[in-house]
Order: C-alpha cells, then structure tokens, then sequence
C-alpha cells in the first residue's frame, strides 16, 4: 500500500487522505486490483479508523462489499476486531451490508449470532432492527442465525432471535433446516440445552414431529440431563396431541393431493391484479354504506307522534299524497312503511348489504392472516346492521321480523362463518407439512418477505 495512503490510516484524517488524493486522484484504485482484493476499506475496517472508514465507503461504495483473499469484507473485519462503532457507521451507510455473505456464506448477522457478549447481543439487536431480510440468509450449510445461535451455546442470542421472530410473525423460520436436516429444535435436543429446548417447545409454530434427514424427530433425540420427569411426560403428551391432530406429511405428498377446498375458493376469488381488488372494495364498500344507511332512513321516515284512537265501527283509513296509511295506531319513533312492502324493502335491503359484506369478506379472506381484523370488523359491522333492523320493526310486525332476522343470520352464517370454517381447516393441513423451509415466504411461493 502506498505509504501515504497509510499514513492517513494511521492518523484516521480525513483531510490528510483527500489531499493525498488530489495528488494521486488513482490512489485508491492502486491498491485494489485482482479478484479478491485487499482494498484500503479492509485495512481501515480491521484498523477502526472510522472517519477514514466511511469517507473510503464513500468514495468507493464498491469496497464496502468486496472480500479479500480470507473471504471477509470490510465489515466482516470491523466485527473481528470488535471495532462495533466501525460497524454502526458502515451500517448507516448501508444497512444491506448486513446481509453480505463472506467466508462459508456467514453475514455479519451470522457472526454476531454466533458470539456471546453484552454488546455483541445488543449489535444483533441493531442488526435485526435494521434490514429485517438479514433473517432469509443462510450459510453454506443452510443454518439460519438461529441455528448459528443454538449451535455456539449463545442463549442471550437465542432469546434476542425468538423474541424479535415472535413479534414481526417470522416464528416459522424456526422450522427451517440445515443441510443435515436439523431445525433449531433438533440441535437444542442433540446439543442437550435445556432451556433453549423449553422455549422452543413452548413456542405455537414449532412442530415437535419434523424429522430431520436421519428420520428423527426432536423429542428421540432428547434427553434431559436433569432428569426432570415431569417435563418428559409433558412433552410426551404434547407429542401424543400433535401425532393425534396432526400427522406429519411431506411436501411432495401434499402437492401429490388435490388442491383442498380453501385452495380451491382462493385459486377463485384471489384477486391478483391490485387495481382490481382496490376497486371492488371501495364499490363494495360505498354498497355496503348505502344500504346501511337505507336501514336508518327507510322510504317514509318514522312517525313523529303518537295516535291511538281510531274509531271502534270504522273501516276507512285515510292516506297522504305518497299512499302510506296515516289512520292506523302508531307511536313516535315506528317506522311508517308496514305490512309486506316493509318486510320486502327489509329483505332486499338486507341482500344487498349482505352481497356487498360477503364481497369484502371474500377478498379480505385470502389475505389472511394479515386481514384478521378486517373480518372481524365486519361481523360486528353486519351485527351492528341486524341490531338496527330489529330494532324499528314495529311490535305489531314480530313475526316478519323474526323471519327477517333469521333469513339474514343464515346468509351472515353462510357467508362468514363458513369461509372462516374452511380456511381453519386448511390451516391444519399446512401445519401438517414437514417441509426444509429453506426460503423466504410460504410453500406455495404466494409471498415473497424482502
């Protein structure tokens, strides 16, 4: 390396290395060439020169991910040397540093998945928190951080990985496998770590029954060093439970099946083009608001008075300029319209709201689990409608009301409780598949997490 280039390495001077560029404008370039360059970036990184550091990431953004002849990049070498505030500045630079894969395929999250230490779990943290993809990225051997984690005894990692995981709804990474096979859980049981193998087991996503590629599953593998009875009889029942619901298949028996009913209702009303859905859900909405509203205001209004005395020998009822009776007893606050045309306009109203909800529940349904609320909003918003229907029947008008009521909680039924019913049900199956899980997103490749 050129000695003035190191001298201003030495002294971490930024000034010093642009006044030795002007000089030499090919300086940096000089002492980077072949395949797999030593660049000036790497000596900065493994040296902690910060300011120099990141004023070299400037200039040459390509440094900052080239590997040397070890196979590391600059950050890679700040990690070594424990040099983290070198770390933290590249990072901020660019936060998909993170997920550069050096020597054996292992990141800088890898790396600090890997190594125990206070500060080196709070960088972890750092890392997570800032490119969220740096989970998908898997080593030579297919281990995800968690494995590296588990694998090197780092229980402060672990517990860093598993709480993250749990909060942006990635817990199914813990079911993936390394190239033997093993998921986190089968190398808690093999390595007998023992608190490590409690949290997964309590953990609702992992499945107790996957067989790594020896055909064994976690709970042959282990064996509890504390000799805590209880604990193997718990786990024995879990087992029990899990082999009872849900028997392991594997991928290629599942899509040996015929597509499940869920699959099929998708595969139908799954609505790719976003414009698309985006427009049914706005017409289907105002449909909705309208008809909810029509059930509020029906045609005629509401009485505003009462009247009780109607002649006992008189049989003429006289009428307004739009033909609604007005002789007939009422009190404030009925609903004008009566007889058929009352439970007419109720019925079709009642479809038309119930077509728009079963519209938006139908498109909310395939994007679950992510619309979970939706759904839920809109069966308390078709309660909500019931309620109103219910209450401005008129007493006298009870047995209409009943069949309204009940002909609209079978469509509601119908409509919500069965859709929720079969996608439940599809759900089991997919718990019972025993898949590698070695990519991102789900099996049938209908998310892609980036």
């Amino acid at each position: 390396m050129d000695p003035r280039l190191q001298q201003a390495i030495e002294h971490d001077d930024v000034d010093e290395l642009h006044s030795f560029i002007v000089e030499e404008p090919k300086l940096l370039d000089r002492a980077c060439k072949g395949p797999f360059p030593n660049t000036p970036l790497h000596v900065v990184a493994a040296a902690g020169k910060t300011q120099v550091a990141m004023e070299m990431a400037i200039l040459k953004r390509s440094f900052t991910r080239k590997l040397n002849p070890e196979g590391y990049s600059p950050m890679h070498l700040a990690l070594q040397h424990e040099h983290y505030s070198t770390v933290r500045a590249l990072m901020t630079l660019d936060p998909k540093l993170i997920r550069v894969r050096g020597r054996c395929g292992i990141t800088p999250l890898h790396y600090v998945a890997g190594k125990e230490g206070d500060m080196e779990v709070e960088l972890l943290a750092e890392f997570l928190a800032t490119c969220n993809s740096s989970i998908n990225d898997l080593t030579s051997r297919c281990e995800t951080a968690v494995h590296v984690a588990v694998k090197n005894h780092n229980l402060q990692a672990f517990k860093v990985l598993l709480g993250w995981l749990m909060r942006v709804y990635r817990t199914n990474i813990l079911g993936w496998k390394d190239q033997d096979g093993n998921t986190v859980l089968h190398i808690a049981a093999s390595e007998e770590q023992l608190e490590i193998f409690k949290l997964l087991i309590g953990c609702a996503n992992v499945n107790v029954n996957a067989k790594n590629f020896q055909d064994k599953t976690a709970l042959e593998i282990f064996q509890d060093p504390s000799g805590d009875q209880d604990l193997a009889k718990r786990l024995y029942r879990r087992e029990r439970q899990a082999r009872f619901f849900t028997p392991t298949l594997s991928l290629s028996q599942f899509f040996s099946t015929k597509p499940t009913v869920y699959e099929k209702c998708k595969m139908f009303l799954g609505i790719r083009n976003e414009s698309a859905r985006n427009i049914i859900l706005i017409m289907s909405t105002l449909i909705a608001t309208a008809s909810y509203q029509a059930a509020l205001t029906p045609p005629g209004g509401y009485w505003q008075d009462n009247f009780t005395n109607t002649p006992a020998n008189s049989t003429v009822v006289s009428a307004n300029t739009s033909g609604i009776a007005i002789g007939k007893p009422h009190h404030a606050g009925d609903i004008i319209m009566h007889g058929s045309q009352l439970s007419m306009f109720t019925i079709i109203n009642s479809m038309v709201f119930w077509a728009s909800m079963s519209t938006i529940w139908a498109t909310a349904i395939t994007l679950l689990p992510d619309s979970a609320l939706v759904l839920w909003s809109i069966a308390s918003f078709g309660i909500a409608f019931l309620t109103t229907i219910e209450a401005e029947f008129p007493k006298s008008q009870q047995a209409g009301e009943y069949l309204v009521a009940i002909f609209y909680d079978l469509l509601m039924t119908t409509a919500m409780g069965l859709p929720l019913y079969v996608r439940v049900t599809y759900v089991g199956v997919v718990k019972r598949i025993d898949a590698t899980g070695r990519h991102p997103g789900n099996f049938l490749g209908t998310k892609d997490w980036k």
